[in-house]
């Protein structure tokens, strides 16, 4: 239970500090770009990748995105790769069990 209420609270944190652009502006940015009427949404997993970092983000109940923002000014200039993915496909992954918790929590709050 407390652990459950811990998760929920880094959950929460985790959505304010994305929002706020403390999290990745760019990363922002593109949520904006590609989801403009979007008021919130859950960092699921981060993957920091040579060449960019690799988001997946739960956009709302049956959608999460998984975005690649580029790390250099050069590879700036390439449009962020987003792809979508629905909840149920990245739940039938193989998921850690305090992954799917972490999954079970962001829909509880975004729904």
């Amino acid at each position: 239970m407390i652990a459950d209420i811990k998760l929920r609270d880094k959950l929460l944190a985790s959505r304010d500090s994305l929002f706020s652009g403390e999290e990745s502006l760019e990363l922002l940015k593109v949520l904006i770009s590609e989801f403009p009427s979007i008021s919130t949404a859950f960092i699921l997993d981060w993957v920091p990748e040579q060449a960019e970092d690799i988001y997946w983000v739960l956009i709302d109940t049956s959608r999460i995105a998984i975005i690649e923002v580029p790390r250099s000014i050069k590879s700036a200039i390439e449009s962020p790769l987003v792809e979508m993915q629905s909840v149920d496909d990245y739940s039938n992954r193989r998921l850690s069990k305090s992954m799917r918790r972490k999954l079970l929590a962001a829909l509880e709050l975004i729904g």
